[in-house]
């Protein structure tokens, strides 16, 4: 099965995303899609999906290809159940066994398959979306920002899901160890140009760098040529004379040529007055229906970079809350220096209004900006972040995921805090961004708290974490991966062989063996039980104790259903594995 672009060209307003564009995708390929924020990624696979059409050239798909797209913004019909979304693509000759659509909603953290998306949050409906696309039979994976909403143990074991992933993948990601471990291509998308690397993470990186410089290289000798050639074209009557018709061709062929000036972005802000008090908190404690925590203590330090992890829902976001004053403790002591100044990046870009214009965002906050430079206006601030003058007069709404974080930070960044307070700052940033906040964060002269997934982001700046787990909030200096290892999270995504294995078996244990057949045949049966007894809720919706009776079995049968599918799927990738050897 292949994709094939010949020479496809595609623009969005004035931005050129495609320009010519060559190349072919198999079914074989893991791809990873890299790119600075607006160059086009997510439209890249609107155009494979034929949700956009190019405006000139040709995308030829192998007949019968089947296609699977986790966008970056899923909709569903709010009056379906979970089940049944998950199942809406299942058809006679591809179908989707129920057990596989149960075990992968539990696994995303759905317990109840029975409710409707009425009221779910945008995390929920991705996390939805990612089970559907999961599922269902196809022969290229196309994920857009899959691991936005999903808390450390559903990264890994995606990131194990992917790795074995037997079909075509083409992702858009900002977490590098994703690409590092799950990719085998990386496709880079450069000022209209498509740039195709067979390699992992840390390869692409050694030969994009090789490439810009012979790039460089030959532009500079590009450059020199033409300034010589207007030099002679610019020469007096008497040498116009004998110009050379071929020559002047030379000439105005190169002067056509547009050469791609890389702009520089560089994170800067000045550091207000920071006094001596900065946080602390003393036998805090806060719940909310369940506690999320008690009797924490800490004082921050001046030099600190706090990361701070735990499971989705677990209380992150309500501490930063407190930490600004927006929320408070139900007990303890929070104590706040009196020069904080509080720089606040909300992982909600909701909260920005997509109806005001780029410029207008930056002014609302301040239209003068102290920088390490001198005072300079909102406008420049934005042209320092990649921001053309035709980009600052849009509308917000315009603008791609990215940029909007982009613009975000800017709006953070304008204010001069003096303490940094980050919720999911990684969230759709593209690498090159990514790498300077990196830098920023690192060298900031006051602390900062960073609630992040991103564990590459977090083994890079953090020097301390605050991990949030079973109602308390623990303390360490480890690396956010030292935690993992300590935690024996890693082992879901070790390649290397268990010490109690034999290496060269083939061969699944008899038991194993046996208990994967009888599962095979259990399975089938305790959903057509289960399928039984939701038909007879319906039908003794007046008879309230048999109501409560039906209930009762239908929770029992669900639990049991639940585990025994966990195990299947255990013993299969276990198989999976021996056979694999």
């Amino acid at each position: 099965m292949n994709i094939t672009f010949e020479n496809v060209t595609f623009k969005y307003i004035e931005r050129n995303i495609l320009d010519n564009a060559s190349f072919s995708i198999t079914d074989s390929d893991k791809i990873g899609v890299v790119g600075v924020n607006g160059t086009g990624k997510t439209t890249l696979l609107k155009l494979i999906l034929g949700i956009e059409n190019p405006k000139s050239g040709n995308i030829i798909k192998s007949g019968g290809m089947r296609i699977n797209y986790l966008m970056q913004d899923p909709v569903f019909d709010p009056n379906k159940s979970l089940f049944d979304i998950v199942m809406e693509e299942s058809t006679k000759e591809n179908p989707i066994p129920d057990y596989e659509a149960s075990s992968i909603l539990t696994k995303l953290g759905f317990m109840d398959h029975s409710i409707t998306v009425k009221n779910f949050s945008g995390g929920q409906l991705k996390r939805l979306a990612l089970a559907k696309v999961l599922v269902t039979p196809c022969d290229i994976l196309i994920l857009d920002e899959p691991t936005n909403h999903l808390d450390n143990a559903l990264i890994l074991w995606l990131e194990k899901y992917l790795i074995k992933w037997k079909k075509g993948l083409i992702m858009v990601t900002h977490d590098r160890y994703f690409l590092q471990r799950v990719c085998n291509k990386m496709m880079e998308l450069d000022f209209g140009k498509v740039y195709i690397y067979d390699a992992n993470y840390d390869l692409f990186l050694e030969l994009k760098a090789k490439r810009l410089e012979e790039q460089a290289t030959a532009e500079k000798k590009l450059k020199a040529i033409l300034k010589t050639e207007t030099e002679w074209m610019r020469a007096g009557v008497e040498a116009r004379r004998t110009k050379s018709k071929s020559r002047i061709e030379r000439f105005e062929k190169l002067s056509e040529i547009k050469f791609n000036e890389h702009k520089d972005m560089e994170l800067t802000s000045i550091t207000s007055y920071l006094g001596k008090k900065l946080i602390s908190m003393v036998n805090g404690s806060k719940s909310y229906g369940k506690t999320l925590f008690k009797d924490f203590s800490f004082d921050l330090e001046r030099n600190d970079i706090v990361g701070v992890v735990g499971d989705n829902g677990c209380g992150k976001s309500t501490l930063f809350r407190i930490l600004m004053g927006i929320d408070h403790l139900d007990s303890g002591e929070l104590i706040l220096g009196e020069t904080l100044k509080i720089g606040y990046f909300s992982q909600n870009l909701e909260l920005i209004d997509p109806e005001i214009r780029v410029i207008d965002y930056i002014e609302e906050e301040a239209s003068l900006i102290e920088t390490l430079d001198g005072t300079i206006n909102a406008s420049t601030l934005l042209e320092r972040f990649l921001f053309t003058k035709e980009l600052q007069y849009s509308k917000v709404k315009m603008l791609s995921g990215g940029e909007k974080r982009r613009l975000q930070l800017i709006r953070v960044l304008s204010k001069n805090p003096n303490i940094l307070l980050f919720d999911e700052p990684t969230n759709d940033l593209d690498l090159y961004t990514l790498e300077i906040l990196e830098d920023y964060i690192e060298s900031f002269k006051g602390p900062v708290l960073v609630i992040s997934h991103d564990r590459y982001f977090l083994d890079k700046i953090c020097n301390k974490l605050f991990i949030f787990k079973n109602g308390q909030i623990e303390q360490t200096l480890q690396s956010f991966t030292e935690y993992l290892n300590t935690e024996a999270v890693d082992d879901r995504i070790s390649d290397a062989p268990k010490a109690n294995k034999p290496r060269n078996a083939n061969k699944m244990p008899a038991k194993e063996r046996n208990l994967l057949a009888s599962l095979e045949n259990e399975i089938p049966t305790l959903e057509e039980k289960l399928k039984t007894l939701q038909d007879e809720i319906k039908q003794s919706s007046t008879d309230f104790h048999k109501l409560m009776e039906i209930q009762e079995e239908i929770d029992k049968l669900t639990i049991e259903l639940s585990e025994k599918t966990d195990k299947y799927f255990e013993l299969l990738e276990m198989k999976e594995e021996i056979e694999g050897r």
